[in-house]
């Protein structure tokens, strides 16, 4: 280690502040000079900074040259291109020997050897120049932005005459508009294996289309919460604080009903929706959870990507498995307009309920099941218990009753058609066609093995059904 510079064995909170400035900015690498000197652009800024790493790091941004502390520009490349660890030694100091130098390009750092390289794969809804494009894999970063390709689901293109190698269209229009193109003809060079990439023509096409798979949902604020309806003063959506009941697993309340306890019985979770990928989190969890699969999966409409769809153009694509979409493939559109290949989806609704770019939340319960207690369940959530109840003939409805005097027990008046009967009572089918047919009749237990038929209309019609009970679960 030159004797330039000091070594550090913890970062000083300049440092440590600039890391996370580092990791939570779009930074993008628009040339290399050498292993070790690269020229970066930030996102939404038109300033460019030359870094270089040596026995002294330096930059060409303000902040270095008043501070003379690593910036996030230098913290950006050692933590993103490089893949160190912040806690590592390498990661916060203000240079690096040479030895030291070589071992962060090397990669020796990492704990484990990379994967071995993936072979090109010829996927569907993709049209190819020379070369076929390679199967992203969950470690695969973008060259410009560094960023994970599937972590931050942005649409991609691929060198299609050189490595095969996935690229973020966004990141690829800046490196395009850094290199000056102006004529669509002229072609593209790949950040990667500096090959031709594919023509400007193309990529201006794919990042036209690209544009249509963003919704204003996804622009929405984070405090803001999609497809959340308040299941108290039925306010949506929800804006704040979000409380979520750990039992009721679709139960929401905003902050003022949660304040006034409108759903005290129950332990609540606070619903977080992040601004960056806007996906859903809560402080807490319950083992109770259980989403209601079936549920989300039915209010979710599925489709078949017919030829002449507009899908089928360049750039539109899955934004989950990051590939087009093909002729003859099932696609789920969300309320939210996202659309995303049925298998790359469903096991998504069936963890999260909500979409996972924007968190918009497909299933949330009716306001007015939120009024009671499971233990103290509602009429319409008593006859979907009833419908369980496979009696032929009868159909059950629930009514509110009191306790009988005689036997304690619930004396359950279930209104049932008399032309229903015709199955149990093949005798009075004759007598039950007529005006009977419209008439009403009720069940009155007597005891736990008989039950008494009597029609509304008292005209002695009377039938006897034993060996069962019916019972108001």
């Amino acid at each position: 280690m030159s004797r330039r510079t000091g070594w550090r064995n913890v970062p000083s909170d300049t440092v440590s502040s600039h890391q996370d400035q580092a990791l939570g900015s779009t930074v993008f690498l628009l040339r290399s000079f050498g292993p070790t000197a690269f020229l970066l652009r930030e996102d939404g800024e038109t300033a460019t900074f030359k870094v270089c790493l040596g026995e002294r790091h330096t930059c060409t941004c303000p902040t270095f040259a008043r501070e003379q502390q690593p910036c996030k520009h230098i913290c950006w490349l050692l933590l993103r291109k490089f893949r160190l660890p912040r806690e590592h030694q390498y990661a916060f100091q203000a240079g690096l020997s040479e030895r030291q130098l070589l071992e962060v390009l090397q990669g020796s750092h990492q704990a484990t050897a990379s994967a071995a390289e993936t072979p090109h794969e010829s996927l569907p809804g993709q049209e190819t120049g020379i070369i076929c494009r390679k199967e992203i894999q969950n470690r695969d970063v973008c060259p410009i932005c560094l960023e994970g390709l599937l972590q931050k689901k942005q649409p991609v293109c691929y060198c299609r005459y050189g490595c095969g190698n996935s690229v973020h269209i966004s990141c690829m229009k800046v490196w395009a508009d850094h290199q000056g193109l102006s004529d669509g003809r002229e072609m593209l060079r790949c950040p990667l294996c500096r090959e031709c990439f594919s023509s400007l023509q193309l990529l201006q096409e794919q990042a036209k289309n690209a544009a249509r798979l963003f919704t204003a949902a996804e622009r929405e604020r984070a405090e803001r919460h999609l497809g959340v309806v308040c299941c108290s003063c039925r306010v949506g959506p929800v804006t704040g604080t979000c409380y979520r009941c750990c039992l009721c697993s679709s139960l929401y309340l905003c902050e003022t009903c949660a304040t006034q306890g409108s759903h005290s019985q129950h332990p609540l979770a606070t619903r977080k929706v992040t601004s960056a990928s806007r996906t859903e989190g809560f402080s807490s969890r319950s083992a109770h959870e259980v989403p209601p699969a079936y549920v989300v999966l039915e209010r979710v409409p599925a489709a078949v990507v017919r030829r002449g769809s507009r899908l089928l153009d360049e750039g539109m694509q899955c934004r989950i498995c990051l590939r087009g979409f093909g002729l003859g493939q099932r696609l789920r559109t969300l309320p939210c307009q996202h659309k995303f290949h049925v298998d790359c989806v469903d096991q998504i609704l069936l963890r999260s309920r909500s979409c996972p770019l924007d968190g918009y939340v497909i299933y949330c319960q009716r306001p007015t099941d939120g009024k009671s207690s499971p233990e103290v369940a509602s009429v319409p959530q008593q006859e979907d218990r009833l419908k369980d109840l496979f009696v032929p003939g009868i159909a059950l409805l629930a009514q509110n009753t009191k306790p009988s005097p005689a036997c304690g027990a619930p004396n359950s008046e279930v209104p049932m058609d008399a032309s229903s009967f015709s199955c149990l009572a093949p005798n009075t089918r004759k007598k039950t066609r007529g005006g009977m047919a419209a008439r009403k009749a009720k069940v009155h237990p007597k005891d736990a093995d008989e039950e008494t038929v009597r029609d509304a209309t008292g005209d002695g019609l009377e039938l006897r059904m034993t060996g069962f009970s019916i019972n108001k679960q």
